[in-house]
């Protein structure tokens, strides 16, 4: 009998809970693979290679299972080869405007995202390549799953694309980052 109350009042209290409203903040850290092309006065050359990319969302839910907000999408390359030359380290840094939408946001689940960037990009330079900075825009897509562990918090994975394109990188950059991220989610 115990077992039975204590069922129906679980039930009860998730069907009454829609925990996918008001404020949301997401985070999400792993791995990506940056593919690169520097276009500079030098031939065009590309990178590629392992890159940690990470994200900060923060927004609130405007109808039911949809979330609008701002965040950051920046990547880390530890050590890109331009002209076969080590450019030092590289990180490029987006924020803007993204949208989430939960398609079940009762249960948690599959969600796809995407935004529209302002891009800044650092390369750090090395004893053979001077340092640089850029500034552009790029767009984030990705689709993700998360899993209640809590009334409010989930946790999860999501698949992204990045996409950059930065100035004055010595002339231009474009760099696309693939990646898996373990995303915690307050929602």
């Amino acid at each position: 009998m115990k077992r039975y109350i204590l069922t129906i009042a679980l039930t009860a209290r998730t069907a009454a809970a829609d925990p996918h409203d008001g404020l949301y903040v997401r985070i999400g850290v792993g791995p990506g693979y940056a593919l690169a092309t520097l276009y500079s006065s030098a031939p065009d050359n590309a990178s590629h290679g392992i890159d940690v990319s990470t994200e900060l969302a923060v927004g609130t839910t405007i109808r039911r299972g949809l979330v609008i907000g701002v965040g950051t999408f920046p990547m880390v390359v530890p050590s890109p080869t331009y002209d076969m030359v080590d450019a030092g380290g590289q990180h490029i840094s987006a924020t803007g405007p993204f949208a989430s939408y939960y398609l079940d946001p009762a249960r948690g689940g599959f969600h796809v995202q995407g935004g529209i960037l302002f891009s800044a990009g650092y390369v750090s330079g090395s004893d053979q390549r001077a340092s640089h900075i850029g500034f552009g825009y790029g767009a984030t897509a990705g689709a993700g799953y998360d899993v209640y562990i809590a009334d409010r918090w989930s946790i999860g994975g999501l698949a992204r694309v990045t996409a950059y394109h930065l100035y004055n990188v010595d002339n231009d950059m474009h760099l696309v980052s693939p990646s898996l991220l373990l995303t915690a989610t307050y929602h």
